[in-house]
């Protein structure tokens, strides 16, 4: 009798040695993945506000007519926006020219915020037909966060612990800015 040495296969120590490397990389790639998920989501919440911002700039000048991005704070005591509050905020809207009350032109962007992402919080942002954005009541100066107005909306994720939180800004009534924070508490 012949004994075949040309087996062909894994011996037992082959395969406990590729499980083992694969346990590794399964253990290291996990918690990265989910912070990969994690990060998308906030930036696709973010991206989300960003297009509502430039919809209501752009509604504003198409229509000439006042549009307001619905915020929960500086929320107008009168006119466009003035019936805006946390539950509808992002939502673009408009007064119609034959009077009646708001419409909306565009859905809210809170309503795409699950947990772990939340609204740290949120700012009602007037259009005026010439696209030019302004803050609350105040109609004589631009919104403009470098000049100490508050983020149209700052969002915070939970699940991340660095690099969390992204403040969306406007500069000068009309440029939108996107700035990466890292906040210890997220609400």
């Amino acid at each position: 009798m012949r004994i075949s040495r040309n087996n062909k296969g894994f011996t037992l120590v082959e395969l406990m040695i590729t499980i083992a490397v694969a346990v590794i990389l399964v253990t290291v790639a996990i918690p990265s993945f989910r912070d990969l998920i994690a990060r998308n989501d906030l930036v696709t919440v973010t991206n989300a506000w960003v297009s509502a911002i430039n919809t209501a700039r752009g509604e504003a000048v198409k229509l000439n007519r006042p549009v307001a991005l619905c915020g929960e704070d500086n929320v107008p005591t009168a006119g466009i926006g003035s019936g805006c509050d946390a539950s509808i905020a992002g939502e673009v809207r408009y007064l119609p020219r034959d009077g009646g009350s708001a419409e909306a032109l565009y859905e809210a962007v809170v309503g795409s915020v699950n947990p772990p992402l939340a609204v740290a919080s949120s700012t009602t942002v007037r259009f005026r037909g010439d696209g030019i954005g302004y803050l609350g009541d105040n109609l004589s100066r631009p919104y403009n966060t470098a000049s100490g107005d508050p983020a149209v909306v700052v969002l915070c994720s939970s699940a991340l612990s660095t690099d969390n939180a992204r403040r969306v800004e406007l500069i000068a009534g009309s440029t939108v800015q996107v700035v990466t924070q890292t906040r210890a508490t997220c609400p």
